[in-house]
C-alpha cells in the first residue's frame, strides 16, 4: 500500500510537470489589420487552435497594427516605441506577423524592438524570400487562384468577352494587379482584361449596373475608395451586388457572403495554420522552407441565389465546388424531427422484430422441452421397468415370490413418505429398493436353494451378494443406479454396527438402505421361503420392535410400529395380485 501511494505522488507530480512546464513558449502574433476584421479574425482563430492542438502550454498574444486606419509614418514609429517598451522585459520566443504591412513594419523596426527573435510572416502579396541575415525565417505567401477562378467564370458564362479587374489603391491591390497580369497570356484569346481607374463607391455601382452581359467583375479586396474614404471588409461587396447588372467574381474566402457570385477562393484559416505549423517546427529545431508558395488551399465555393439570379447552371460548375445559400430539403429543414423519429421508428421495428424472433425461439424451446420431459420420462420409466423387471427374476432364480420386490417397494416408500422425504427422492427410492438383492445373481445355486440351515462357510458366500451388487451397478451417474449401488451393497449393515459387509452403523448407512432393510426383512419374514415357514404378522411386528436400535433404525421402527394395519394393507394388496408362483430356473 505504502509504495501504491508513492507511485501514486510520482505520478501527479509528473503529470502536474508535463502539464504545466517551467517555462512555457511565448508567441506574440502582429496583425496587420483591427480585432474586428475578418480576415484577421480566421487568420488568428487557425493560430490558436493548432498551437492548442499541438502545443497545448503555449502563451499566446496578439497585438492589432490596424494599419487600414492608420498609415501616417509617425503612427507607425510611435507604435515600434510602444512595442519596444512593453517587450523589454517580457520578450517572445518566436513572432507570426500577418498580411504586407505586419511584414513591412518587422522590416523596419524588428531587429531593433526583437532582436534574433525568430518571425513567421504569412499571407503576404507579391512575396519574396527573407534575407540571410533576417530574423524572418520562413514567408507564407497569400497567392490567390486568379487563374482558377476566371476560368471557372468563362465555363459558367461561355459568352464572355470582358474581365473588369476592379480595386483600389492600396499596395495589396496594387501586388494583385502585377499578379494577375502575368496570367494573362494563359486565358483564351477573346477574353480582355480591363484594369479598372480607383473610383468613388457611387462611381463604383454606376460602372456595376452598366455592365453588359457579355462581362462580369472580378473584384479584389477593396476597401478604400477614390475620395479617400474608408469603408469597413464586406461594405464594397455589398453596395456593388445589389446594383451589379453582371456576376461579381472573388478570390478571398472573407468576400463571400456579401451578395457576390463567388470563386475559387483563399481561405485565411488556412494560412494561420500553415503559419502556426511552421513555427512550431522551427521552435522545435527543425528546418522550414524559407519561401512557402504553395502551401494555401483554395476552395471552389459559389452563392446559390446568385447563380440563379444571373440564369448559371450549378452543373456547370467544377464537381468539388461547394454552396453557400442552396434551398435546404425537405430532410435538412426537418432533420431535427427526422432523424429521432426514424431512430425511435428503427428502434421499435427491432424491439418488434427481436420479440418476433425471440417467441418464436421460446415456443421451439418449450416444444423440444416438452419432447424431452416425455422422453426423460420414458427414460425414467423403461429404466424403473428394467429394474423392476431385474429385482423380479433375481428373486425368481432365490426361488422367491415375484411379489416380494413390488412389495419392498411399496412399503419403502410409504415409509419413506412417513418421514417426510421428498417426491423425488420417494420415487428413487420406490423404483432402486428391488434391485437390494441384485448380487444373489452371482451366488451359486446350491446355496440360493439349500433348504436347511447353511454353514458357516455358505453364509459367507451369501454374504458376498452385497459386493457383487455394488460391483454390477456402480460407475453410472444416473440417480436411480446411484441409489440402487448403495442399497445393494448396505441393505444388511446393522444400526449397532454388527452388520456386514462393512459394519457401518447409525447414521452411516444410508437412508436408501435402512428404509430397504426394514421393508425386506418385514417381507421375508412374512413369506414362506425354502428354508422356512411363514412368521404369522404378530410374532413379525414383534420381531421388528425388539430389534429397534439393533438391527433397525428407531426412528423407522417407530413408524413402522405406528402403522402397522397400513403396512399390513399394502402387503396384502400384493398378495391378492401379484402373488403368481414362478417357474424354478
Amino acid at each position: 500500500m505504502f509504495f501504491l501511494i508513492l507511485f501514486c505522488i510520482i505520478f501527479s507530480i509528473t503529470a502536474s510537470y508535463a502539464a504545466h512546464p517551467k517555462n512555457p513558449k511565448k508567441i506574440l502574433v502582429i496583425h496587420s489589420y483591427s480585432s474586428n476584421d475578418t480576415w484577421t479574425i480566421n487568420t488568428g482563430k487557425a493560430i490558436k487552435d493548432t498551437l492548442k492542438e499541438n502545443s497545448p502550454s503555449t502563451l499566446l498574444k496578439f497585438e492589432y497594427m490596424d494599419s487600414k486606419n492608420y498609415t501616417d509614418p509617425s503612427y507607425l514609429s510611435s507604435l515600434a516605441l510602444m512595442y519596444a517598451n512593453k517587450y523589454a522585459w517580457i520578450r517572445p520566443d518566436g513572432i507570426i506577423v500577418t498580411d504586407n504591412n505586419a511584414l513591412c513594419f518587422i522590416r523596419t523596426y524588428g531587429s531593433e524592438i526583437f532582436p534574433d527573435v525568430p518571425i513567421i510572416a504569412c499571407g503576404i502579396n507579391n512575396a519574396h524570400p527573407p534575407s540571410i541575415n533576417s530574423n524572418i525565417r520562413s514567408i507564407i505567401a497569400e497567392q490567390a487562384d486568379h487563374l482558377g477562378t476566371i476560368q471557372q467564370a468563362i465555363q459558367m458564362r461561355p459568352y464572355l468577352r470582358t474581365i473588369h479587374i476592379v480595386g483600389d489603391e492600396s499596395s495589396t491591390c496594387t501586388s494583385l494587379v502585377k499578379e494577375i497580369k502575368t496570367i494573362a497570356s494563359k486565358l483564351p484569346p477573346h477574353i480582355t482584361l480591363n484594369f479598372t481607374p480607383h473610383m468613388t463607391l457611387k462611381e463604383l455601382k454606376s460602372f456595376a449596373s452598366s455592365r453588359k452581359k457579355h462581362e462580369i467583375i472580378y473584384l479584389l479586396p477593396h476597401f478604400k475608395t477614390k475620395d479617400n474614404t474608408f469603408y469597413p471588409q464586406g461594405t464594397i461587396e455589398r453596395e456593388l451586388a445589389k446594383t451589379s447588372s453582371v456576376p461579381i467574381i472573388v478570390s478571398w474566402s472573407f468576400q463571400l457572403k456579401t451578395g457576390v457570385v463567388g470563386g475559387k477562393v483563399l481561405s485565411a484559416y488556412n494560412l494561420g495554420r500553415q503559419a502556426a505549423f511552421t513555427l512550431i517546427r522551427l521552435l522545435a529545431g527543425q528546418p522550414v522552407i524559407p519561401l512557402q508558395l504553395d502551401a494555401n488551399i483554395h476552395k471552389s465555393i459559389y452563392d446559390y441565389r446568385r447563380l440563379v439570379t444571373y440564369n448559371i447552371n450549378p452543373d456547370t460548375l467544377p464537381v468539388e465546388a461547394t454552396f453557400i445559400n442552396r434551398p435546404e430539403s425537405f430532410f435538412a429543414l426537418h432533420y431535427k424531427a427526422i432523424i429521432p423519429a426514424t431512430v425511435i421508428i428503427t428502434t421499435l421495428s427491432l424491439i418488434l422484430f427481436l420479440t418476433y424472433n425471440n417467441l418464436q425461439k421460446q415456443i421451439i424451446l418449450r416444444q423440444n422441452k416438452e419432447r424431452i420431459i416425455v422422453l426423460d420420462q420414458e427414460v425414467i420409466e423403461t429404466q424403473k421397468v428394467i429394474v423392476s423387471t431385474l429385482g423380479e427374476v433375481i428373486e425368481a432364480r432365490s426361488q422367491e415370490t415375484g411379489g416380494h420386490v413390488q412389495r419392498v417397494a411399496k412399503i419403502s416408500r410409504f415409509l419413506g413418505e412417513r418421514i417426510g422425504m421428498q417426491k423425488k427422492d420417494l420415487d428413487l427410492l420406490e423404483a432402486a429398493s428391488p434391485m437390494h438383492d441384485v448380487g444373489k445373481i452371482g451366488i451359486p445355486e446350491s446355496i440360493l436353494h439349500k433348504p436347511g440351515k447353511l454353514t458357516v462357510e455358505e453364509f459367507e458366500v451369501i454374504k458376498t451378494h452385497t459386493s457383487i451388487g455394488k460391483d454390477i451397478l456402480e460407475g453410472s451417474n444416473k440417480d436411480l443406479l446411484q441409489i440402487a449401488c448403495e442399497i445393494a451393497y448396505q441393505h444388511h449393515e446393522r444400526w449397532d454396527g454388527n452388520g456386514y459387509p462393512n459394519g457401518l452403523r447409525e447414521n452411516d448407512i444410508s437412508i436408501f438402505a435402512r428404509i430397504t432393510m426394514l421393508a425386506d426383512v418385514y417381507d421375508a419374514l412374512s413369506s414362506e421361503r425354502c428354508y422356512k415357514d411363514a412368521w404369522p404378522q404378530e410374532q413379525v411386528f414383534q420381531y421388528i420392535a425388539s430389534e429397534r436400535a439393533k438391527a433397525f433404525d428407531p426412528h423407522l421402527v417407530d413408524i413402522f410400529t405406528q402403522y402397522e394395519e397400513d403396512i399390513r394393507r399394502i402387503r396384502d394388496q400384493y398378495l391378492n395380485i401379484n402373488e403368481i408362483p414362478l417357474i424354478k430356473l
